[in-house]
Parts: C-alpha cells; sequence; structure tokens
C-alpha cells in the first residue's frame, strides 16, 4: 500500500473541512455527525508541517474558520472544547506571525464570545422571568420622534451599569472584555486594509440578549476617553438591524443598542 506525501494528506484534510463547510450550509442541524471527521482532521493536520508554512496563512485561516465554525455552531450548549481551543492555539500562532491577520482577530474574538454564552443565557433566563413577573428589565423601543429618547436612553445605560455588578454579569464581561478587543482590532484591521465586509460586522454583532456587550463597549469607550459616536461604535450600531434579519436574534436585541 503507498503511503501519502505530506500534501496528499494536506489535500485529503482539506476535502474533509470542505465537507464541513458544506454542511454548515446546507444542513447544520448534522452537526454532531462531523465531529469525529473534525477531529481526525486536526490529528492529521498536527502530523505535517502545514500550519507552520508562513506562505499558507490564507489556506490556514480556511481550515481554522471551518473547523471554529462548528465548533462554536451551537452557542445554547457552548463550545466543543477540544477543537474550539485547538482553533484557539492555531489563530494564536497565525496573529504571532501577523499582528493585523484579519481572520485570526475575528477567530479569538469569537473564541472569547463563545466562552460567555452560559453565562448570558442564565442573564437572559433571570431576566426573562423578571420581565414575565413585571420586573422592569425589560427595555421597550423608544419612538423614534419622541423627546424622551435621550432620557430613555440614559435610564438604559444607569440600568446596564445596576446590573453590571452581579455575579453572572461579572463572569460574562471577563469574557466579554477581551472578545470586544479583538472585534475592535479585527475592524481596525480590516478598515486600514480595505477589506471591512459584512461578514465580519456579523460576528462582532452576534446575538448579546441583555446588553453584555454593550456595557463593556461603553467601558472602553470611557477608559479611551472615546464617545459612542466612534468608528467602531457607529458600526456596530449600523449592522445590528441586516444581522438581526440574518441571524434571527433575541428580540431584546433593542436594549443592546439602547446601551451603546
Amino acid at each position: 500500500m503507498q503511503v501519502m506525501s505530506e500534501e496528499q494528506r494536506i489535500a485529503v484534510c482539506k476535502t474533509s473541512v470542505d465537507q464541513i463547510y458544506t454542511m454548515l450550509r446546507t444542513s447544520p442541524q448534522t452537526w454532531r455527525n462531523y465531529l469525529t471527521l473534525a477531529r481526525s482532521v486536526i490529528a492529521h493536520i498536527d502530523n505535517t508541517s502545514f500550519m507552520q508554512q508562513p506562505r499558507r496563512t490564507a489556506e490556514q485561516s480556511w481550515l481554522i474558520g471551518g473547523l471554529q465554525r462548528l465548533a462554536l455552531i451551537d452557542n445554547g450548549n457552548a463550545e466543543v472544547p477540544d477543537i474550539s481551543n485547538w482553533c484557539t492555539r492555531q489563530w494564536a500562532t497565525v496573529l504571532q506571525r501577523e499582528p493585523q491577520n484579519v481572520e485570526a482577530l475575528r477567530g479569538l474574538g469569537s473564541a472569547w464570545l463563545s466562552r460567555a454564552q452560559p453565562a448570558l443565557l442564565r442573564i437572559h433566563y433571570v431576566d426573562g422571568s423578571s420581565s414575565s413577573s413585571g420586573g422592569s428589565s425589560q427595555w421597550c423601543a423608544p419612538s423614534i420622534n419622541s423627546i424622551d429618547d435621550e432620557r430613555q436612553a440614559a435610564l438604559a445605560v444607569r440600568e446596564a451599569e445596576r446590573r453590571s455588578g452581579t455575579a453572572d454579569y461579572v463572569e460574562a464581561k471577563g469574557f466579554l472584555q477581551p472578545a470586544t478587543e479583538y472585534f475592535e482590532r479585527a475592524i481596525a484591521a480590516a478598515t486600514a486594509q480595505r477589506v471591512l465586509s459584512g461578514d465580519l460586522l456579523a460576528t462582532v454583532c452576534s446575538p448579546d440578549p441583555d446588553g453584555c456587550l454593550g456595557t463593556v463597549l461603553i467601558e472602553n469607550a470611557r477608559q479611551r476617553k472615546r464617545t459612542c459616536r466612534s468608528a467602531t461604535h457607529r458600526v456596530l450600531v449600523q449592522a445590528s438591524d441586516s444581522f438581526d434579519e440574518r441571524c434571527n436574534c433575541y428580540a431584546p436585541r433593542l436594549r443592546f443598542r439602547a446601551t451603546l
């Protein structure tokens, strides 16, 4: 039996990842059936020099991105740790080699964001229960022409600050802080390279049902003496409507915008 060369093994791995991409587009509900395939790809790739070849960054990013999308597909039940951690390590390697690599910055941001999901879901459950029992944590969208818009926005900010001291919010912000920083760097790098895309914006505006990411962005803005009209924040707000339609985000997204 003829032994495959390293390039042949890499080609087989890329074919397997292409199958994963196809599944993600056409039948994402079957993702669990592809975990064994993904782990096989990782095992074989680790036995090649593929990830250490600096001239193959685009191919590496494509492969890592496909495996990460599989690992993070079920946010409701957090990540698939072994695959996700492997992808995070590979993104870190790419970023060390190319500090302005947009895909690596986005990948690391997504990794941190996924770690916040359990806390975000607990927050959403608690706030949803509070709302259904008559609590005040659920905010309504203000009228576009209302003279109370600024007052309601200020109230939303104060409410977010009040909630930010709870245990789940502290945990979520611990993960959202680095996620936000990586996403901001990704947007800045993409803008500088003139490759800013709607796909990147959609990733940055991933569902955040209770405004935690918005709270972190406010804190970043204050720390850096910026206003909510900075370029990054304008991009986030402008992208939120289209992302909501594409990904069927939680209804409380309006509070995310108010928090910003």
